[in-house]
């Protein structure tokens, strides 16, 4: 089995944050789009940017597949992973109020799903999973309640366009580099795919993923909503109660960790590679 590596993720963490803000209009937005893209196409069998508008806004979301060497009918089985690649553009809940309208940099939120998704990029390249792999980066997810803007923009877009998408599971992978990184059973995940979260929690289990608590978590509003509207069987792995540096100055690079990010990709190997079918 490929080995991941949380060392390898928070380097691609470092480097969305290097970039600056992933928000609208600024350039960081499309250096991220062409950083996750030039990391994809070369080790990708597929690549699709979908661009979209909604609510005035426009964005991208990036669809990448690694499909199995083994050709066989039940290979076609497929596994979404998905991640938020933008940030959101106001720290509104930081204490200073001076910062309060500048722009969340995103280390955790946005950076650490992108990352994961990166480092799980790299091993699929090397390794083809016994199932189809989706990896997709969902644009505007962070504008929620922003002018009345909802959140998960670009994961509603992607599933409204693609009515034809219907993978076995999937898995939305949101601030999850922590340094006292807790992730427990998110509500509507519990509610609406408890054999796929079981499952996820038992791979957990056995690996002794501390970061995985075994406690029922809050209902929380995120990518994987709209997917499980469309009937989909879709789990949130989340930090809950979100950190302290949750949409403030505060979400940088300096209180993420490489072995949170560890303990997350290793249960997403075990899942994809070896319990996926």
């Amino acid at each position: 089995m490929s080995v991941f590596s949380g060392e390898l993720a928070l380097q691609h963490i470092a480097k969305q944050v290097d970039f600056g803000p992933r928000i609208i209009d600024h350039p960081a937005k499309q250096q991220t789009l062409d950083y996750i893209r030039e990391l994809l196409l070369p080790e990708a069998d597929k690549l699709v940017v979908q661009p979209f508008q909604r609510h005035g806004l426009t964005g991208n979301n990036i669809w990448a597949s690694f499909y199995p060497a083994d050709k066989s009918p039940s290979a076609r089985r497929r596994i979404m992973l998905g991640a938020h690649w933008d940030t959101r553009p106001i720290s509104d809940r930081d204490s200073d109020r001076k910062l309060a309208a500048e722009p969340v940099i995103g280390a955790n939120d946005g950076g650490s799903g992108v990352a994961v998704l990166l480092e799980l990029a790299r091993l699929l390249s090397k390794q083809r999973a016994p199932v189809i792999v989706d990896l997709v980066f969902f644009d505007l997810e962070d504008m929620g309640d922003i002018n009345n803007l909802p959140f998960s923009i670009g994961a509603s877009e992607f599933v409204r366009k693609n009515r034809f998408y219907r993978p076995a599971a999937g898995v939305i992978v949101d601030m999850v580099c922590d340094r006292d990184l807790l992730i427990p059973r998110e509500g509507y995940s519990r509610d609406s795919a408890p054999a796929l979260q079981n499952k996820i929690w038992d791979i957990a289990a056995s690996q002794q993923a501390e970061v995985f608590v075994d406690i029922e978590g809050t209902y929380i509003n995120d990518d994987h909503l709209p997917f499980l509207k469309a009937g989909l069987k879709v789990v949130n792995l989340i930090h809950s109660p979100f950190p302290q540096s949750w949409h403030t100055s505060g979400d940088s690079i300096e209180r993420c960790s490489s072995k949170s990010l560890q303990q997350v990709g290793n249960v997403l190997v075990e899942l994809i590679y070896t319990k996926a079918k």
